[in-house]
């Protein structure tokens, strides 16, 4: 008798090993920030080193997905995360001991330790993230259920950004004020998680043994070295009927307006000195507004349908955004209250975006190419997130964010202009009907 049916395996799975994804972003900046005060460049620059990493890797791991069975595929994705969490803790607990005098290492040599320890995480869970939403659901699930599943992923997604920061806050109090007690029991909680998410994908293939194999790509470009992918994959990727659909959406990564953005976290902690315990509350608060679109998702589609529902939500959130610039520039508590409630209620149009976007993906690629394709639209959101980074890392102290909040506004827009674009192209092109 089975407890558990494909669908629910999944789902546990994805909130198994994204509860100690949510908890460990959210951890990591907050204590380089401890550790390193009114440093935020520190921050912006390790995240910065890991998507550039992940920029120029990822299309290369990803067509590994084209090319080996989907559950080998599942335990390299884990294998990544795994290590580079352990290396992570392991980092971070360096400069601890170092700042404090009980250890005598390089602090340099520490640092690109947790760089290294960033990249293998990103890879690993960006790699499990289109191996299985973009490659193994699609495959296993008819095109008409892809909606609703598609928010149910997303809820649990959201559910762990609700509840992982706020535990995690709380994990942080231990022991105060150093936070490495706390910071060493996220890790371990990230790393325990990874466990039972392989033993239920294991399940999932002994349940569909026809999930395990897909038809292998053996073009010549799946065989290209990584320079060639870097040159003529980006090309190729640009032809794709998706294309432009992808790029509005990694547009939006040029913002920092995102409750559970490191960028905005270190500002809140350093620049308007907002505790532990409300920056949690605020990002879970973000979680808890894109459960909304989760949930008005499938009813906007039978509405509207695929392209115009998600159009609407972005334009939705263009406006939000906007007023919210507004009255971060008002100044006082009113201003800053305002800048935060439109920041929530952004969310609504940002996630009904990017389930809209995921499934015009899951639909418009073709099978022996998803993982491949897909891996050129992710490195594309880390080109935009490499970006904000970098002006991050530039930034000569944290009262300089304003530049960033101006320029994530007219991004977000531009974002909006971008698939308004695409969606006259679409409806007059017969390769991607099949959105209609």
């Amino acid at each position: 008798m089975r407890i558990l049916d494909l669908k629910s395996k999944l789902l546990l799975g994805r909130l198994l090993t994204r509860s100690g994804d949510q908890a460990w972003d959210f951890a990591v900046p907050l204590v380089l920030l401890k550790l390193f005060p009114d440093q935020l460049r520190i921050a912006a620059f390790y995240y910065f080193l890991v998507r550039l990493a992940g920029v120029l890797i990822l299309p290369k791991l990803a067509s590994q997905i084209d090319r080996m069975n989907r559950f080998s595929a599942a335990k390299l994705g884990i294998f990544l995360q795994l290590v580079g969490v352990i290396l992570g803790a392991a980092s971070i607990a360096g400069f601890y001991f170092v700042i404090h005098g009980e250890l005598a290492a390089p602090l340099a040599i520490l640092f690109i330790s947790l760089v290294f320890g960033g990249i293998l995480a990103n890879l690993g869970s960006t790699f499990m993230d289109i191996a299985i939403a973009n490659d193994l659901v699609p495959s296993g699930l008819a095109e008409a259920e892809l909606t609703s599943f598609n928010s149910r992923l997303r809820q649990v997604d959201l559910l762990t950004e609700v509840g992982a920061p706020v535990i995690a806050g709380l994990l942080l109090l231990v022991d105060q004020p150093n936070l490495l007690a706390g910071f060493i029991l996220i890790a371990l909680w990230n790393v325990v998680s990874f466990f039972p998410e392989l033993v239920l994908l294991k399940s999932v293939f002994n349940e569909r043994p026809d999930l395990i194999t897909k038809k292998v790509q053996t073009s010549e470009q799946a065989k290209t070295a990584l320079w060639s992918k870097l040159t003529h994959g980006w090309r190729a990727f640009f032809r794709e009927p998706i294309a432009l659909a992808a790029l509005a959406y990694s547009i939006l990564w040029l913002s920092v307006l995102s409750p559970h953005g490191v960028l905005l976290t270190a500002y809140l902690k350093d620049g308007w000195q907002l505790p532990e315990w409300a920056i949690g509350a605020f990002r879970g608060g973000g979680a808890f507004f894109g459960l909304i679109a989760t949930a008005i998702f499938p009813w906007a589609i039978r509405r509207w349908g695929l392209l115009n529902g998600t159009r609407n939500f972005i334009i939705y959130q263009t406006a939000t955004v906007l007023i919210a610039l507004a009255f971060f520039f008002s100044g006082g508590i009113a201003g800053q209250v305002g800048f935060l409630v439109f920041i929530l209620l952004s969310r609504v149009g940002l996630y009904g975006f990017s389930l809209g976007e995921t499934q015009i993906r899951q639909v418009g690629i073709s099978p022996e190419t998803r993982g491949e394709v897909n891996g050129f639209a992710s490195a594309l959101t880390g080109i935009a997130t490499l970006v904000l980074y970098g002006a991050g890392a530039l930034l000569p102290s944290t009262q300089d964010f304003q530049f960033l909040v101006i320029g994530s506004a007219l991004f977000v827009a531009l974002a909006c202009a971008v698939y308004l674009v695409w969606l006259r192209v679409v409806r007059s092109d017969p390769k991607i009907s099949v959105f209609s």
